[in-house]
C-alpha cells in the first residue's frame, strides 16, 4: 500500500494573486511508516496535506491512494458546526464505510462530554470542541492518519490520555506528520522528506531535514494544542492560511 504523487501540479488561485506550490512532484509515501514532511510556514504544507487527504486536487497530475486514509487531525471544516456532534460523527461514519455506534461510544467514552454530544457542534466550549474533534479522527480505524502541525490537543489528564491514543494508533496505523517543527519529526518519525522548489525530496533524518533549511526558517513546536478556535474563526483561517 503506498500514498503516491505522480508529476503533481499545484497552484492555489486567491483573490488577488496566485501561488506556486509543486511543479511536476513524484514521490511515495508508505502510509504503514511514521513519516514527517518539514517546510516552512507558509511553504505549502497544508496544501500538501489535503492533496494527500483528497480534499484539494491536483491541477494536474495524480494523487494515487490505496489506503484508506484519514481526514487531517482536528482540522477546521471537518464538522459543520450546526449539527450535533453525534450527526457528524454518523455523517462521516457513513463516508468512510463504518459502523457509527461503535465509534460513537467510544467517542463518549474517551472525551466525558457527556450531553454536549447532543447539542450543536457550534455550541460547545472550545475545552468540549477540543476534545470532540482530536477524538473523532483517532476513533475512525483509518490506515493513515494526516497530520498538519497538530497531533494532539486538550489539557491536562485528557492530553495525556490523547497521546497514549496517539501511541496506540502508530502501532497498527501510518501517519503522514506536516510540519514546521524538526522537534515533532524527531519525537515521532522514522522516514522524512522536506519540501523546497516545488518538489518534495526525501532526506535521511530529522537534522538533516532542519538543515535544509536552517533554524530561523522554521519554528519550536511539539505538535500539542491547547484549544481550537470558534468555528467561525476556524473556518476563517483556513480560508486565509491555505498555504500554512
Amino acid at each position: 500500500m503506498t500514498i503516491e504523487f505522480i508529476n503533481v501540479h499545484k497552484t492555489l488561485r486567491q483573490k488577488t494573486h496566485r501561488t506556486k506550490v509543486l511543479e511536476g512532484a513524484n514521490v511515495e509515501f508508505n502510509p504503514d511508516r511514521l513519516t514527517g514532511i518539514l517546510a516552512p510556514p507558509r511553504t505549502g504544507k497544508s496544501t500538501v496535506a489535503n492533496l494527500t487527504t483528497g480534499k484539494l486536487r491536483p491541477d494536474t497530475g495524480r494523487v494515487k491512494r490505496s489506503s484508506l486514509v484519514s481526514f487531517p487531525v482536528a482540522a477546521p471544516g471537518v464538522f459543520n458546526g450546526s449539527l450535533t456532534g453525534r450527526e457528524n460523527l454518523a455523517f462521516l461514519c457513513r463516508v468512510f464505510g463504518f459502523d457509527p455506534v461503535p465509534i460513537i461510544r467510544f467517542v463518549l467514552d474517551f472525551t466525558e462530554i457527556g450531553d454536549a454530544l447532543d447539542k450543536p457542534f457550534k455550541h460547545l466550549n472550545r475545552d468540549q470542541r477540543t476534545r470532540l474533534l482530536f477524538t473523532s479522527c483517532y476513533a475512525i480505524p483509518f490506515e493513515t492518519y494526516i497530520v498538519d502541525e497538530s497531533i494532539i490537543g486538550g489539557r491536562g489528564a485528557f492530553r495525556n490520555k490523547c497521546e497514549e491514543l496517539v501511541k496506540d494508533r502508530m502501532q497498527s496505523a501510518g501517519f503522514i506528520i506536516v510540519t514546521s517543527s524538526p522537534n515533532l519529526l524527531r519525537k515521532y518519525c522514522n522516514d522524512f522528506f522536506v519540501i523546497d522548489d516545488f518538489q518534495i525530496h526525501e532526506v535521511n533524518s530529522a537534522d538533516e531535514a532542519e538543515n535544509w533549511f536552517g533554524k530561523d526558517k522554521l519554528k519550536d513546536g511539539d505538535g500539542e494544542l491547547d484549544s481550537v478556535a470558534n468555528v467561525e474563526e476556524k473556518e476563517e483561517r483556513e480560508e486565509n492560511n491555505e498555504m500554512m
